[in-house]
């Protein structure tokens, strides 16, 4: 998917001459086209993140329309304030894309793991969340968020996943009968597809757009059914699940929302590969099937 968002890019810098590329000495062997075919709108400011914000708030003041790109967790956390200041203040509309999500960095360890990003960001007033789970959804996002003309984060999976086939904000993939809803972004949306080819009673809400989010029709699926998981590679309290509990004490709907989703603690584990932590944590297919029954 990350391919598919890059090339995005490339392609709109081909015809757009605001759009600017930055990276923090990220992409090896992915932006190299952009020094190569746009020398006077590629920068890469080092290992040196907070520049990249700052950079790109400068160009942004210029008329350009920069996007940025390193590791997601470094985008966020490192340049906090940065983003709060130049782009949550100032209205910036900078797009940052970052790199991995959940367990996607699992042998490097919890400073790599990124569990506790977009909940941090939320807290940041006007700046779009996207998470897509799927080629389809990667590769409209960036021409929808310049249409959009707002701050966002793009928090890019690393996979090639062909469905859902869909490039909308939020996407139902009803199953047969209204017992169990399954509510997930991202990588994790292919295990809540194999839980519904398991059982086809199971329906699946996917999420491609996290915030802003059409709250009625959310609330409106979330009440029509009786049992309602949300599987995420974020902690549930600032991810989510945080996220539809409050819409739905706002909305005055009583029901109970099961989260599946890494402990709120920052495991010293180290996995060879996500899986590791999605069984631990009961995010693999066995485990939202466990959580099922």
């Amino acid at each position: 998917m990350r391919g598919q968002i890059i090339d995005a890019v490339f392609e709109n810098m081909e015809t757009d001459p605001d759009t600017f590329f930055l990276t923090a000495d990220m992409g090896i062997n992915l932006v190299e086209k952009f020094q190569e075919k746009f020398p006077d709108r590629f920068c890469n400011v080092g290992i040196a993140e907070q520049n990249l914000i700052g950079v790109s708030a400068g160009l942004s003041n210029l008329g350009y329309r920069p996007f940025t790109y390193t590791i997601s967790n470094f985008s966020i956390h490192r340049c906090y304030e940065q983003i709060r200041n130049e782009i949550g203040i100032n209205k910036h509309p900078i797009i940052l894309l970052g790199t991995g999500t959940g367990y996607d960095h699992a042998s490097l360890g919890p400073t790599h793991h990124i569990i506790d990003d977009w909940g941090a960001l939320r807290n940041i007033p006007g700046i779009d969340i996207y998470c897509p789970s799927s080629i389809p959804a990667a590769s409209e996002v960036v021409a929808k968020i310049l249409l959009r003309n707002r701050p966002a984060y793009v928090r890019i999976p690393k996979g090639e996943f062909k469905l859902p086939d869909s490039s909308d904000d939020m996407v139902l993939l009803p199953g047969e009968g209204k017992d169990t809803l399954l509510i997930s972004y991202g990588s994790l949306v292919q295990n809540c597809l194999e839980v519904q080819e398991q059982n086809s009673s199971v329906s699946v809400l996917v999420f491609n757009c996290l915030r802003p989010m059409n709250e009625k029709t959310v609330a409106k699926i979330i009440s029509e059914y009786s049992k309602v998981h949300v599987v995420e590679d974020h902690f549930p309290g600032t991810g989510l699940h945080n996220v539809l509990c409050q819409l739905i004490v706002g909305k005055s709907i009583s029901k109970k929302l099961i989260s599946i989703a890494p402990s709120p603690n920052y495991d010293m584990e180290v996995g060879v590969s996500p899986d590791f932590f999605h069984r631990k944590f009961g995010l693999d297919t066995q485990g939202i099937l466990e959580s099922i029954r």
